[in-house]
């Protein structure tokens, strides 16, 4: 492998299989039933893996903050890289949408040009918002580099902490206990771009240390499963109030399955599998929708929901890579898969 740091290829595939397990489990957790199997073991799998994209944005502040670019010299190598595979894939889920869920022979001009314009403003699919997210974060980052590579580490400390109060401050399910304070500044996915600059130069050399990672983590997880269960207990729509990518436990989750990962796998070599799952794994997030629409009624057809999560997971990412695999054998594809 050409990466220098091996726990950063671990960590991008295990956030790249979060991503579509939350996906391929998601769905049962809309027929709330707080006590039945179906409904907590999906219920675990999103507050295990909840913490996939901070993850993805931990990694881009590791490495791309240090870099040492003017603002136009980063845009120029780096917004391309994102922009291309988002007006390819933006296209290929607007057509996919027509298909399966319209029937567009029946619609009007006006109909598909008003539908047309909606889906490229917000999003041909769901999954999609990760595009919008990371494009925004990466034009801030020559900006937020100048200010992180003044800043002491307990200055970084100080900005993470309020990062955190943030989050609750501007939660709205916490809006009758907290202040209004307006952190907006310290707030959002930027936060995960200082932490990932943050555990590019803080070490943390103490005895045991992947313990005290492996139990935060797992802590956060048991807190977003047990609690997500507790406030939909008799509920008729699901409260997703500790999936939420920008929340104090799934911040502590990422960031420590981050440095527990680091700790375990930084001295192992990258197997074939992994390897291959890590360099197809932008193109596996961007195209692992319509494969899994496909695979996961299939699969339900044959297995029961304990074997329908992981089998329609790993099939997804299989046939994903094969996707994307084939894009980038096609002329200008290896600009446009991801």
């Amino acid at each position: 492998m050409a990466e220098k740091n091996n726990y950063l290829v671990y960590l991008r595939v295990i956030a790249t299989i979060f991503v579509v397990l939350i996906h391929a489990s998601t769905g049962f957790l809309y027929l709330i039933d707080t006590t039945g199997f179906d409904w907590n073991y999906a219920n675990w799998i999103n507050a295990a893996t909840r913490c996939s994209v901070p993850i993805f944005v931990i990694i881009s502040g590791f490495l791309l903050i240090p870099k040492d670019e003017d603002t136009w010299t980063f845009y120029k190598k780096r917004i391309p890289k994102l922009f291309y595979p988002f007006a390819f894939w933006t296209i290929i889920y607007l057509i996919y949408y027509f298909y399966r869920y319209t029937h567009f022979a029946s619609l009007s001009t006006e109909k598909i040009w008003s539908i047309t314009l909606d889906k490229i403003l917000h999003g041909t699919n769901a999954h999609l918002w990760y595009l919008y997210m990371i494009i925004g974060l990466y034009l801030a980052i020559p900006f937020l580099r100048k200010i992180l590579i003044q800043s002491s580490t307990r200055e970084m400390e100080v900005f993470l902490v309020l990062w955190l109060l943030s989050m609750c401050f501007s939660n709205k399910s916490l809006y009758n206990v907290m202040p209004k304070f307006d952190l907006t500044f310290f707030s959002g996915y930027v936060g995960y771009l200082v932490l990932g600059y943050y555990l590019s130069v803080k070490n943390f050399d103490f005895k045991k240390s992947w313990l005290v990672f492996a139990f935060l983590y797992l802590l956060m997880v048991v807190i977003g499963a047990v609690g997500t269960n507790i406030i939909n207990q008799g509920a008729k729509k699901l409260d997703p109030f500790f999936y939420n990518y920008v929340f104090v436990t799934t911040a502590i989750a990422a960031g420590s399955l981050f440095l527990w990962v680091k700790d375990w796998t930084q001295h192992l070599q990258v197997p074939a599998w992994i390897a291959t799952i890590d360099k197809y794994s932008f193109g596996i997030y961007l195209s692992h929708i319509i494969p899994l629409n496909f695979l996961h009624p299939l699969i339900s057809k044959f297995f029961s929901t304990v074997w329908v999560i992981p089998l329609a997971t790993i099939s997804t990412i299989i046939v994903s890579i094969g996707i994307t695999f084939l894009i980038r054998k096609l002329p200008y594809g290896k600009y446009v898969s991801g």
